[in-house]
């Protein structure tokens, strides 16, 4: 059967991948996507200047945008003072040609002259000492600019900051236009990357698991996530919960703060041909239990299922394969596209080891 994309917005479809199979489900948690501490990235001004700002709050970054440049008096001073200097190592190399061609017509006639030689030893002395004076000049500029590129702009040296990561504008501390001194903080940035799930556990009931994996419940499709995890050591004994954290190995690519997410325990030695899924997938047709997966964009197969027992809000099946997309949310709406016409109606199906789908029952 097929589902328009109208229909499927209508019926706020869900869509989540079928985990493994022969895992027992212990525990699941609710928890949402955030940005830990060390998450957060602070540009501060290298140096006092007037800003302008190419970014507001809770503007969408990529890394490599300009968040905002700065026209800085003592960067001007510097890139002059460098100019300066590289100009007058030009002038000295210049005279050094000079000369030296100069004795070397006299040596070529047969005359020496010790006058030129001394010049020539002199200026290239003063040549190094001015390499030496460039060098710590731009030292200087470097330390000072802290890796920000410089551009011309309006006949100025402008210092322009990028984005280091892609993330979100969290907070903007200075006003367009305005000076700043060396230090202020103009643009605060939430490194979306790094984003973790925070949830609770009751006091020290830490559940017994070998296999953990969260899903993000936003979003067309409820996006898996392998990953890493960590409790905090400390209940909070007002609460007596204390925090749990999930660090995705991988985020989707519209994973934003404060995404509603699931995190599922389970453990080894559950029914090899069990796999556990939301109870929100099962649908009941006449005395079946059945579910609704996408086999192709906005097609729909119907598979009937073996339902064990409920355990906070999911449930083990038979029937299915890991792998697959299994729609978890519209499966009630999708039940109302079957064929009313019996003879033409769709029969339940299954799949093969192939990943092929089949109409009727597996025998």
């Amino acid at each position: 059967m097929k589902a328009d994309a109208h229909a499927r917005h209508i019926s706020g479809m869900k869509i989540e991948e079928v985990p493994a199979a022969g895992l027992a489900l212990t525990h699941s948690l609710y928890g949402h996507l955030f940005v830990p501490g060390h998450a957060l990235e602070t540009y501060s001004l290298p140096c006092g200047g007037r800003i302008s700002l190419q970014v507001k709050s809770a503007q969408n970054v990529k890394k490599g945008d300009v968040l905002y440049s700065v026209v800085a008096p003592e960067v001007s001073a510097l890139v002059a003072d460098i100019r300066k200097q590289e100009a007058a190592i030009t002038r000295c190399s210049e005279e050094i040609d000079s000369v030296s061609q100069r004795l070397a017509r006299l040596k070529a006639a047969g005359t020496s002259n010790s006058d030129l030689e001394e010049q020539i030893n002199f200026k290239n002395a003063e040549k190094r000492q001015l390499q030496r004076e460039l060098e710590v000049t731009r030292t200087r500029l470097n330390i000072l600019v802290m890796g920000a590129e410089i551009k011309p702009e309006n006949g100025l040296p402008t210092l322009v900051v990028r984005a280091n990561n892609d993330g979100i504008v969290r907070n903007v501390g200075i006003t367009q236009g305005s000076w700043g001194e060396q230090g202020a903080a103009v643009v605060t940035m939430s490194n979306l990357a790094a984003m973790e799930v925070e949830g609770t556990l009751y006091g020290n009931d830490v559940p017994d698991f070998t296999t953990i994996r969260a899903t993000r419940l936003s979003g067309r499709d409820n996006a898996v996530m392998q990953g890493t995890w960590r409790m905090a050591e400390q209940v909070d004994e007002e609460k007596q919960t204390r925090a749990f954290y999930f660090t995705p190995e991988a985020l989707p690519a519209d994973a934003r703060p404060g995404q509603l997410c699931r995190v599922d325990f389970y453990t080894d030695g559950g029914d090899k041909g069990m796999v556990t899924i939301p109870d929100s997938a099962l649908v009941k047709v006449g005395i079946d239990d059945v579910v609704f997966l996408e086999v192709a964009e906005g097609t729909f197969a119907m598979v009937k299922v073996q339902a064990g027992t409920s355990r906070r809000g999911m449930t083990p099946v038979k029937g299915l394969v890991p792998g697959q997309k299994l729609v978890v949310k519209g499966g009630y709406e999708l039940r109302y596209l079957l064929p009313a016409d019996g003879s033409q109606q769709k029969k339940a199906g299954h799949f093969h080891a192939d990943g092929k789908f089949h109409e009727g029952e597996d025998h």
